[in-house]
């Protein structure tokens, strides 16, 4: 048996490094900027707290990458610390707070501007709140449907609602471009 699949191992490896994995869990050196902060939010994506209060081995590296710890909120952080993976850091904030990320957004759904592209920050509005309270990363952007990456969200989580903003892991999402409040372009603005 190990010898009848054993012609299937350079088809892996070629595979692997076509979609930019060098084997060793870090980006292929060739990946552009966007590539490789996408490939770090795809390696991300599933991750859950330990016990749904902000917490857990990976949780809490992501909320030290802006100082924080366990228990406070974690989006933001979340944005940062794939940033940093994926050898960005310095540019975008050091921050928790998601305001921060669309901070002089290049892209409002009232005032358009520059398409998003991938790995622009993007920020929700939430009434309750009465300012943007919940961020994460843009993975493609359509006509009117945007795939997301997020922490501290939940995948089956209504739009708007607590789960939205503070739920129990990190995931992709489809989201209608209307929820999104603006976009802000921290790669090359």
């Amino acid at each position: 048996m190990k010898r009848a699949l054993s012609f299937l191992a350079p088809l892996l490896v070629a595979s692997a490094l076509c979609h930019g994995d060098t084997g060793s869990g870090t980006p292929a050196p060739s990946l552009g900027t966007r590539d490789r902060i996408l490939f770090e939010a795809r390696k991300l994506v599933g991750v859950r707290e330990a016990t749904g209060r902000n917490d857990g081995t990976v949780v809490e590296s992501i909320l030290a990458s802006t100082g924080n710890r366990r228990g406070d909120a974690w989006c933001a952080s979340a944005n940062r610390y794939i940033y940093d993976l994926a050898g960005f850091g310095l540019r975008g904030p050091r921050s928790a707070w998601s305001p921060g990320w669309v901070a002089r957004p290049t892209w409002t759904f009232s005032g358009g501007g520059r398409t998003p592209l991938p790995g622009d920050a993007f920020g929700i509005f939430f009434p309750s709140k009465g300012r943007i309270a919940h961020t994460g990363l843009v993975g493609t952007w359509g006509k009117s449907v945007v795939v997301t990456f997020e922490g501290n969200t939940s995948p089956d989580a209504v739009p708007g609602s607590a789960a939205d903003r503070d739920g129990g892991g990190y995931w992709s999402k489809r989201r209608l471009i209307r929820q999104i409040h603006s976009v802000r372009n921290w790669i090359d603005p």
